[in-house]
């Protein structure tokens, strides 16, 4: 069964919008994602105590069957491959790729690696503005209560 996903990028290192448009390219490949839309990149100060230069933040959106623990191991992958280590990094450091899932066909996933809909989503203006342009429905369904999608 195909689901639509909701993907928020960023990055707030040299070339983070080159990171940005590469690691949907990468994410749309390996989820595999059809109908795949991404919005445009939307340059942001850090936000939430992040520390570093300007980023670069985009959604992306596409169905797939990918399951979300597989997609969510699928985008850490990806973000390994562009030079992201969490560990070193920390919560609030810079990073070369950060790929958040927001969502995933409204599906409620409350585990250790995953919450969905991500938690903080609504909050996070570098999310809902570009999430805005490829899928005013998701923010047009979470009405009142945005952390949960369904209404």
């Amino acid at each position: 069964m195909k689901r639509r996903w909701i993907v928020a990028l960023g990055s707030n290192l040299a070339g983070g919008e080159a990171a940005v448009s590469q690691g949907w390219r990468a994410a749309v490949a390996l989820l595999p994602l059809q109908r795949a839309q991404l919005s445009r990149v939307h340059l942001t100060d850090p936000a939430e105590a992040a520390v570093g230069p300007t980023f670069a933040n985009a959604v992306g959106v596409g169905w797939s069957e990918t399951e979300p623990l597989q997609g969510l191991a699928v985008l850490q992958r990806i973000e390994s491959a562009f030079g992201r280590d969490r560990h070193a990094e920390g919560f609030h450091g810079a990073r070369p790729l950060d790929l958040d899932v927001i969502d995933v066909d409204g599906l409620i996933v409350c585990h250790p690696l995953l919450t969905l809909p991500h938690p903080r989503w609504a909050q996070r203006p570098f999310v809902v503005e570009p999430l805005a342009e490829v899928c005013p429905e998701f923010l047009a369904a979470a009405g009142e209560n945005p952390t949960n999608p369904a209404g």
